[in-house]
């Protein structure tokens, strides 16, 4: 057990390891100002990197010359000649009739493919003189043209600006095909080099040193409302301001923390509560509250104000109410010292969960009213604000920020007795814990099952009533529970309603049936009523607690009455009669409270058959039905000590004297005050 609550508590303290994530992140709009806590100077990667690349892109791109200017001029002109002449040999074909003026255009095509589609129409059909006009415009303009320098990313502007060039004493086609033929002709003799200008700018960004960022204490770092840059989020890690890196310290010291804190809660179950740890439910109930509460504080952790609202008080109430007030106790101390680990080791945090726990759990007592959690919320509100406010002044916090954590305080609080009210009940039900307003359900008179009992056996349940009177009075007076005695009291004889006439106080005079059986058969029909009990109490929902004190009010004490019969039937003869046919089934009561209706249900009967009801012969009749039980060992395993016995003998005589006191004899023609006021 201690291990897996470890294992849960280290991956919840680990989470922001595991998961990769910051508690702030670029982008993010911050929900609280943050300060520097100390001076920082530190090389900041951001503004370093922003500065290198503005210096390498200020650097402007590295040319290489591929020949000098004059030679790609000679060389393009060249290109052009060679193209006019190939054109003027297709034309004097045609002017031969060697070609047709189709055939020429044709031969254009394979043989000038620089000649644009649209231009060889024009081409075809045009005379040799006038294409020597055309091509020495083109010739004019590409020599102007390349002149000078063309860099290869000024190619297609050149090749534009040069059909400007083309002389206006063309028609515009001609001017268009001169232009298009220079055009094609333009090649740089300039190119960009990619390699240089990468080492270049490389230089550059080399050049620029690395940009100091100086924090001084108290700076503020990033304001409510702020978004926050890559830059900010530098200045936060640089303080420790964000979630831990994975460090082999961080992972070792969640492991310790979390095993810890683990083993703390297991030792002091196993140590000082075994009544909850030999319970697997109530052992699952106690660590599933304390993870959910340590999930609950790990997602609002760091967060200044809504680490101040996770409603761990509910989580000690719920412990408190449905378990015990120490269990809650312990919870509250380790729930502390998770939130002060996971809110970087702060002390506010923990005194804040580690009070408001406390408080609450000094306050409910027990949740047998509502209003009892009215008094919670007030003790829990005022003590979550006067936590804040004593940790607001001795950081010198301002009185807005005071005013915001009081706020959460009182959220807190309100969180806190809303959960504790809402879901006790249902836990209970659910882990199989019966609850304090379960009990006052089970004790009102109305209830369905004390209405059956009262009306198919009313002798049966006075007899419950006074049992449960006597029960709750020893109950208070040993330290036990008054209430749980009361209920488990009330019904630990409704197996009788299978069978009201087999037990006398349900025949009113009539014929005992007993007389009519022998002693074994008798005592199957009594003894049977255990077993009828937590039949019925199965059937009507009754809790598993409450049935468990059927068959424990009788533990496994001998029906005397019966044996002695059985006795008498075989002439006293012991051989002959088995005691264990006239044994109750058991088990002997295994708490106080078992052990207290036993005895309160033996007592009760015998008293009520005494002829004179004074002190000493109550008295004399209670010893001797409890030091019976104690010599027959039915209350070995009820951790009664003697000290308990007599007080609980004390506690049964007092309230016997109560029920059975004296009354004046009135003469017959008196009647009581009472009775004359009615008649007045």
């Amino acid at each position: 057990m201690a291990a897996i609550v470890a294992a849960a508590l280290f991956l919840i303290l680990s989470a922001n390891i595991t998961l990769g994530q910051e508690n702030l992140v670029a982008g993010e709009v911050a929900t609280r100002d943050i300060r520097a806590s100390r001076d920082a100077t530190f090389d900041s990667a951001s503004e370093t990197e922003t500065a290198r690349e503005a210096a390498a892109a200020a650097v402007q791109d590295v040319t290489q010359i591929l020949e000098p200017p004059a030679d790609n001029q000679a060389d393009q002109l060249g290109e052009l000649d060679a193209l006019s002449r190939r054109v003027i040999r297709i034309l004097e074909l045609r002017d031969q009739g060697t070609i047709s003026a189709e055939e020429a255009t044709e031969r254009l095509g394979a043989d000038v493919p620089e000649i644009a589609v649209r231009h060889r129409d024009l081409v075809a059909a045009i005379s040799i003189p006038r294409w020597e006009v055309v091509a020495a415009s083109a010739r004019a303009a590409l020599e102007t043209t390349l002149a000078v320098s063309v860099r290869e990313d000024d190619v297609i502007a050149v090749r534009s600006a040069v059909r400007d060039l083309i002389t206006n004493d063309l028609t515009d086609d001609e001017r268009s095909l001169a232009g298009n033929m220079a055009a094609s002709l333009v090649e740089p003799n300039v190119i960009i080099s990619d390699e240089l200008t990468a080492e270049a700018r490389n230089q550059a960004r080399a050049s620029v040193a690395p940009v100091q960022v100086e924090i001084l204490a108290g700076e503020m770092i990033v304001a409510e409302g702020q978004r926050l840059t890559i830059g900010d989020i530098e200045r936060l890690e640089e303080l420790g301001l964000t979630r831990p890196r994975v460090e082999a310290g961080t992972v070792v010291g969640n492991a310790l923390i979390a095993a810890l804190v683990a083993g703390l809660l297991v030792g002091y179950l196993v140590r000082f509560e075994p009544e909850i740890w030999h319970r697997n439910r109530s052992v699952l109930l106690f660590f599933l509250v304390l993870v959910a509460s340590a999930v609950a504080i790990r997602i609002a952790a760091d967060r200044t104000l809504w680490a101040f609202a996770v409603p761990t008080s509910a989580s000690v109430l719920l412990v408190g109410i449905l378990l015990r007030n120490s269990a809650g106790a312990a919870m509250a101390i380790g729930l502390a010292i998770l939130a002060g680990v996971m809110n970087r080791e702060a002390l506010e945090p923990a005194a804040y969960v580690l009070a408001g726990g406390v408080v609450a759990l000094l306050t409910i007592t027990r949740a047998e009213r509502l209003n009892a959690f009215v008094r919670v919320f007030a003790a829990l509100a005022a003590t979550n604000i006067a936590v804040v406010t004593a940790f607001s002044l001795l950081a010198q916090r301002d009185v807005a920020a005071v005013v915001q954590l009081g706020g959460m305080g009182l959220v807190n609080a309100v969180l806190s007795v809303i959960l504790a009210v809402g879901s006790f009940a249902m836990l209970g039900n659910v882990f199989g814990i019966m609850t304090v307003f379960q009990l006052l359900e089970l004790a009102n008179p109305s209830n369905r099952l004390l209405r059956r009992l009262l009306l198919e056996t009313p002798g049966t349940y006075h007899h419950s009533v006074m049992v449960g009177n006597l029960a709750e009075r020893a109950a208070e007076t040993i330290g036990a529970d008054p209430l749980l005695a009361r209920v488990a009291a009330y019904y630990h004889d409704i197996g009788k309603m299978k069978n009201p006439l087999a037990f006398i106080e349900n025949q009113a005079g009539a014929h005992n049936i007993h007389d009519d059986l022998n002693a074994e058969t008798s005592a199957r029909i009594i003894a049977g009523h255990i077993r009828d009990g937590i039949d019925l109490g199965y059937e009507h929902g009754l809790p598993v607690q409450v049935i468990g004190y059927i068959p424990q009010h009788h533990g496994t004490s001998v029906m005397t009455f019966f044996h002695q019969k059985a006795l008498r039937e075989v002439g006293g003869r012991q051989d002959l009669v088995n005691e264990g046919a006239y044994r109750y089934p058991g088990p002997k009561p295994q708490t106080r409270e078992a052990a207290i209706i036993m005895l309160a249900d033996g007592v009760e009967a015998s008293v009520r058959s005494l002829d004179s009801k004074d002190e000493e012969s109550i008295r004399g009749m209670v010893d001797r039905i409890i030091d019976a039980r104690v010599e027959d060992g039915q209350l070995d395993d009820a951790e009664l000590t003697l000290k308990n016995i007599s007080q609980i003998k004390d506690a049964f005589v007092g309230q016997l004297l109560g029920m059975y006191h004296s009354r004046i004899k009135y003469p017959d023609n008196v009647l009581p005050l009472g009775q004359v006021r009615d008649e007045a």
